[in-house]
């Protein structure tokens, strides 16, 4: 017996057009379900703990109950990628794409305030003008994030031009220390690129996110074997587990290897013997969730997170370091104050939030917690963050079978791209694109 749990919009997976859709809960998981006039019903697991969800689906909605302002935005500066990965969520290479112009990227950042942005492609270090797009942008105040395959950064002289032009941080996709799963995912042997990348990363100290794509019976065993690496080397200041999703090449061959966030951290919940366990990221989770309403920080219900702490031997989860036990109780009376009056919200969850740490003895972690919830306030750069922690992240992309339009609407990253414009919802531009795409290969198939 299926029950409903929310009312919303989503996508047909067959046509990619915005049709209603319901959150329901059946059988022990969490589904959306859609019902498009043409292709009938389809449903896409969106969650296998629905106790989880559905706490944390309320908390969201109880604190973030409006669409804020977008101030970290994709650039896609290119479609072109000196690789060819069978998984390519962003069909590299495959479509006539122009570059994003120089032009359009200036007049985006000329816009008087300080913004995130990711420079991303398919591979933006194709870009021959890319340290010069890092520069301006540097320039004009805004924090960059370079995501990349990092084979060019390899070359220790290119990777140091794009830290002289003010390159901020890296987000490198790293899949693991395996040969094998780097054949089935990215279609060639990468760890001789790994080791010059992260050996330049590493000597000029840029602040870096190994962000490992986690496919389903692939390389589970690798997440385990990232975040020991990134306790033993301070430039890594986050990990990102991102489960596989139906987007670009992925959409078919990779079906039975996609996984969503909670399922990602059930995985390592389980590696970790328990030492990164689920109950303890819900609670963080709530206080992600209040800082960002808080704050009035635009981030997606799907994105969540954790943080665990270098130690003598490798690392430790925050829990060691914060009450979150106590600190739940008062967070669960947060979202009522909040409604009230944000200063009274804010300054009894900050009040909580100190007894919480004190409680564990650690008043490093007050500073650190501070220097945090500024960096909300003023723009997410991982540069920033104190080498004593690492942050975890664990997030799926959307796609037309998991699209939800009331998540959308605080999607926490928009998106500039020469081939669909810009998108203050990035979440909709994916689906757009693979919409877009779609009726390019049926036309191409009628063509032949």
């Amino acid at each position: 017996m299926s029950r409903v749990i929310r009312e919303t919009s989503g996508t047909c997976p067959e046509c990619v057009r915005m049709v209603p859709a319901q959150i329901i809960e059946d059988s022990g998981r969490i589904f959306i379900e859609k019902q498009c006039p043409e292709h009938g019903a389809n449903r896409a697991l969106i969650s296998v703990s629905p106790e989880y969800y559905e706490e944390l689906s309320r908390y969201f909605f109880s604190v973030m109950g409006e669409s804020l302002p977008q101030r970290d935005y994709i650039l896609r500066l290119t479609g072109r990628c000196n690789m060819n990965c069978p998984i390519c969520l962003a069909s590299a290479n495959d479509f006539v794409e122009e570059d994003l112009p120089v032009s359009d990227i200036r007049h985006f950042m000329d816009q008087g305030k300080r913004l995130k942005l990711d420079l991303m492609g398919a591979e933006p270090t194709m870009r021959p003008d890319l340290a010069d797009i890092i520069r301006d942008a540097h320039e004009k105040g805004h924090i960059t994030a370079l995501h990349t395959n990092g084979i060019k950064l390899g070359d220790r002289d290119y990777c140091r031009t794009l830290v002289d032009a003010g390159l901020d941080e890296v987000h490198l996709q790293f899949d693991g220390f395996s040969d094998s799963h780097d054949l089935a995912i990215r279609g060639q042997l990468m760890n001789e690129h790994k080791r010059r990348v992260l050996a330049a990363l590493e000597e000029f100290g840029i602040a870096t996110d190994l962000v490992v794509t986690v496919a389903q019976g692939s390389n589970e065993d690798e997440m385990l074997k990232v975040l020991d690496y990134a306790a033993d080397h301070t430039f890594v200041k986050e990990v990102f587990y991102l489960g596989c999703r139906r987007l670009g090449r992925a959409t078919d061959d990779f079906a039975d290897q996609c996984l969503v966030p909670d399922e990602v951290l059930s995985i390592l919940d389980e590696k970790s013997d328990g030492r990164i366990s689920r109950d303890d990221i819900r609670i963080f989770q709530k206080l992600y969730f209040a800082l960002l309403a808080i704050f009035r920080v635009r981030k997606c219900f799907y994105i969540h997170h954790y943080m665990v702490a270098r130690g003598k031997d490798g690392w430790e989860p925050i829990s060691k370091r914060i009450d979150l036990p106590y600190l739940e109780r008062h967070l669960n009376r947060f979202p009522a104050l909040f409604r009230k009056a944000r200063w009274l919200g804010a300054g009894y969850l900050g009040f909580h939030a100190v007894l919480g740490i004190l409680r564990k003895g650690s008043l490093r972690l007050l500073l650190d917690g501070g220097v945090l919830a500024l960096m909300l306030a003023l723009g997410f750069d991982l540069s920033r963050i104190k080498r004593r922690h690492i942050l975890l992240g664990f997030i799926t992309a959307c796609d037309p079978w998991t699209y939800d339009e009331q998540v959308a609407a605080n999607c926490g990253k928009g998106e500039v791209s020469t081939d669909l414009g810009h998108y203050d919802a990035g979440a909709f531009a994916n689906v757009e694109r693979e919409r877009v795409h779609r009726e390019i290969r049926s036309t191409d198939n009628v063509e032949s």
